[in-house]
C-alpha cells in the first residue's frame, strides 16, 4: 500500500516577497549611509588638477563645435580616450554651465548607483543578505573611494564603474536564464564602460571569474564565449597605449629602469592590499621613490607567498580564490610596471578591484560568526565599519578646492613638484602673488626641468608687470619644451607688448598650429593683428576665440568693434559696442568708444550721455571733447 502524498502548502505571495523587500530596504540603507558620508562634496569647487583640461578648458565641453559628437568621439584628453565621460560633461555644461556643484552631484549619484549594483550582483550570485550588504557597504564608504567620487575628473571611475557593474549583473542573469537579451546587455554595457575609461578592458577576465564562481573551475568554453569581449579589450587597449604614447604619458624607463618597475608593481600590489584593511597616509599623489629599497624587493616575496596561499585555497575555499583573483585581474593593468602618470599608486585604481577583496572580507566575517566569538566579532565588525566611515568623512574635505588638495599632498609629500606648481597656480588665480611665486620657486627647485612651473611663474610675473622676468621664465620653459602652448601664447603677448610684432606672430601662429582650439592664442593674436592694422584678421580671430569658449566676451567684442570701425563698418561696430556694454556695463572705456562712434555718426546727444557715463566710471575724458558735444 503506497503512502499518500501530503499536499505541499503553497507559499503565500507576502512570504515570497519578503526577501525582496529586505533586499530593497538594505539597498536603501546603503544609499542613505553612503550619501551622508559623501554629502559634503556636493558643495565643493573644481580643482586645477585635470578638471581644467577635462571640463572648464575643454573646447568640446565649453565650446560650440558644429560637429560636436564627432569631435567628442575622435578626441582624447591627456592621452585618455574617454568620450562618454566627456559627453556627460558636455550635457551638464549645456544645462548648468560651469556650476561645480552639479558635476559633484552627478559623481555622487553614480557612486550610489554603483554601490547598489554591487549589492544586487552578490544577491544574484546567491550570497546571503549579510555578505551582500557588507561587500556593498565597504564599497560605498571605504576611504579609498574618496578620490573617485569627490574629484570631478574621476567621473571616469564612477561612470565606467556603473557600466562595468551593470555588465556583470546582466551576465549573471544571462547565466541563469540563457536569454540572449541579457548577453546583448552585457556586451553593450561593456562597450559603454570602455568608452568611459580604459580600465574597463579587464571586464572579460571579471566575467570569467563569475564563471568560476558558479562552476568552481576554469574551462576552455568560458574563454571561447568571451571572444567578442576580448577582441574589444584588445582594440581599446591598443588604442589606449597609442594615445598615451602620443601624449608622452607612457613611461617604461623614464622614472626607473624596467627591471626595477617589476618590483614597483609588486610593491604597489602590496600597498593596495594593506590599504584595503588599513587605509593609511592617503594622498592625491604618491610620488615615485628616488630609488628602490629593501621593502620593494621583499614585496615580490610577499606577493608570491600570497599567490601560493590563494592557489592552495582554491579547493578548500573557492570563495576566497574567486575574490582574490577578481581583485588581481582588475588591478594588474594598473600596477605601473609600464608607467602612465604622476605616481606609482593611486586610490582611484582600486574602484572596481576592491570589490573582490571586500567579498573575501565579508565571506570570512560570515564564517567567523559561526564560532563562539560571534558577539565580539559583531561588535568589532561594526566598530571597524564606523572607523572606515569616519576616515572617509575626514578625507572628503581634502578635495574641497585646489588649495586644500595640494596643501594636503605637500603636508605628506613635501617634494612633489606638481603639487607646488598647482598650489601656486591656485594662489595666482586668487591674486596672492607672493604665495604663488613662493610655490613656483619650490616646484622649480624640486624639478629644474619643470617647464610648466617656469611658464606659470612667468605668467605671475607678467601679471605683476615684471615683463622681463616673465620673458626670462617663458624662454626657459620653451627651451625645455618648445611645444608648451601656453608659454608660446604668453610669450607672444609679451612680444606684442614690446612692439616685436613679427616675433609675436611666430609664437602665436605656432601655438595655434599645435592646438587649433587654444582660445588664448587667438585673443592674443587678435591684439597683435590690431597693432598691425590687419582688421579683417582681428575679426576672424575674435570670432574663433568666442566660438571656442562658447561665450560672449565683452573685451573681445570691444576689440572687434574697433576693427569694424576701422573698416568703416559703422553699424557692425555699433552693434558690438552695444553688446559689449550689455555684457559689462561697468567698463567705462566701452562707453567712451561708443561715444566716439556716435559722435562720428552725428548723434551728439547720445555721444554726450556715453562720455559722461565713461567719466563717471573712471575714464579720464578730455574736457574739450565734452564741450564739443555740448555745442548745438
Amino acid at each position: 500500500m503506497t503512502k499518500p502524498k501530503v499536499p505541499q502548502k503553497k507559499q503565500s505571495a507576502p512570504a515570497q516577497n519578503a526577501p525582496r523587500r529586505k533586499s530593497w530596504l538594505l539597498a536603501g540603507l546603503l544609499v542613505l549611509i553612503t550619501f551622508l558620508i559623501f554629502n559634503p562634496s556636493l558643495k565643493y569647487d573644481f580643482v586645477n588638477w585635470d578638471d581644467d583640461v577635462n571640463v572648464f578648458n575643454n573646447a568640446n565641453v565649453v565650446g560650440n563645435q558644429p560637429d560636436l559628437l564627432k569631435s567628442v568621439f575622435t578626441s582624447t584628453v591627456i592621452g585618455g580616450y574617454t568620450p562618454l565621460t566627456t559627453l556627460s560633461f558636455v550635457i551638464e555644461h549645456r544645462f548648468v554651465g560651469l556650476d561645480p556643484h552639479v558635476y559633484h552631484q552627478t559623481n555622487v549619484l553614480l557612486h550610489l548607483m554603483c554601490t547598489v549594483l554591487v549589492f544586487f550582483i552578490f544577491r544574484e550570485l546567491g550570497l546571503s543578505l549579510l555578505v551582500s550588504f557588507v561587500v556593498a557597504l565597504l564599497f560605498g564608504i571605504h576611504p579609498m573611494r574618496v578620490e573617485s567620487v569627490a574629484w570631478v575628473t574621476e567621473r571616469k571611475d564612477v561612470l565606467y564603474g556603473a557600466f562595468y557593474l551593470l555588465s556583470l549583473l546582466s551576465y549573471v542573469r544571462y547565466r541563469k536564464t540563457q536569454k540572449i537579451s541579457f548577453f546583448i546587455l552585457t556586451l553593450g554595457a561593456f562597450v559603454l564602460s570602455l568608452l568611459s575609461k580604459i580600465q574597463a578592458v579587464s571586464l572579460p577576465l571579471g566575467l570569467i571569474m563569475i564563471d568560476f564562481f558558479f562552476e568552481k573551475k576554469f574551462t576552455f568554453k568560458q574563454w571561447l564565449n568571451k571572444i567578442s569581449f576580448f577582441a574589444l579589450s584588445l582594440v581599446f587597449g591598443i588604442m589606449g597605449i597609442y594615445f598615451l604614447k602620443q601624449e608622452g604619458s607612457l613611461e617604461t624607463n623614464a622614472v626607473l629602469p624596467f627591471f626595477q618597475r617589476v618590483f614597483i608593481g609588486s610593491y604597489s600590489l602590496m600597498v593596495y592590499l594593506i590599504k584595503a584593511v588599513f587605509p593609511y597616509q592617503m594622498s592625491a599623489i604618491y610620488p615615485y621613490p628616488a630609488k628602490l629599497n629593501s621593502w620593494h624587493y621583499l614585496s615580490m616575496v610577499a606577493v608570491l607567498a600570497l599567490a601560493f596561499l590563494v592557489f592552495k585555497l582554491k579547493r578548500f575555499k573557492p570563495e576566497v580564490f574567486f575574490g582574490s583573483l577578481f581583485f588581481f585581474v582588475n588591478v594588474v593593468f594598473m600596477l605601473q610596471i609600464v608607467g602612465a602618470g604622476q605616481g606609482f599608486v593611486a586610490d582611484r585604481f582600486t574602484y572596481i578591484p576592491y570589490i573582490g577583496l571586500f567579498f573575501v572580507f565579508a565571506i570570512l566575517f560570515e564564517s567567523s560568526l559561526k564560532t563562539t566569538l560571534r558577539t565580539p566579532l559583531v561588535i568589532g565588525g561594526i566598530g571597524y565599519l564606523l572607523v572606515l566611515g569616519a576616515l572617509t568623512w575626514n578625507r572628503v574635505p581634502a578635495w574641497q578646492d585646489s588649495e586644500t588638495l595640494f596643501t594636503d599632498v605637500i603636508g605628506k609629500y613635501p617634494n612633489v613638484a606638481v603639487a607646488h606648481n598647482n598650489l601656486g597656480k591656485y594662489y595666482r588665480e586668487h591674486n596672492k602673488y607672493d604665495l604663488a611665486i613662493k610655490h613656483y620657486d619650490q616646484a622649480i627647485a624640486i624639478d629644474p626641468n619643470g617647464f610648466k612651473s617656469y611658464s606659470n611663474r612667468g605668467k605671475a610675473y607678467f601679471d605683476l608687470g615684471q615683463v622681463d622676468r616673465a620673458l626670462a621664465d617663458l624662454n626657459k620653459s620653451l627651451a625645455i619644451n618648445g611645444g608648451n602652448i601656453e608659454a608660446l601664447s604668453n610669450r607672444g603677448a609679451i612680444w606684442g607688448q614690446k612692439g616685436k610684432l613679427d616675433s609675436a606672430l611666430i609664437d602665436l601662429d605656432k601655438a595655434i598650429e599645435l592646438d587649433p582650439r587654444y582660445s588664448n592664442a587667438y585673443s592674443n593674436r587678435a591684439l597683435v593683428y590690431y597693432s598691425l592694422k590687419e582688421y579683417e584678421k582681428v575679426i576672424q580671430d575674435v570670432n574663433s576665440f568666442m566660438r571656442i569658449v562658447n561665450e560672449q566676451n565683452a573685451d573681445m567684442i570691444n576689440l572687434r568693434a574697433l576693427a569694424n570701425l576701422n573698416l568703416n563698418k559703422n553699424q557692425e561696430a555699433l552693434n558690438d559696442y552695444n553688446l559689449a556694454i550689455q555684457l559689462n556695463p561697468r567698463q567705462g572705456v566701452f562707453f567712451q568708444n561708443r561715444s566716439y562712434l556716435l559722435s562720428k555718426l552725428g548723434d551728439k546727444k547720445n555721444a554726450l550721455s556715453d562720455i559722461l557715463k565713461a567719466q563717471q566710471l573712471g575714464v579720464n575724458v578730455n574736457p574739450q571733447y565734452i564741450n564739443f558735444l555740448k555745442q548745438p
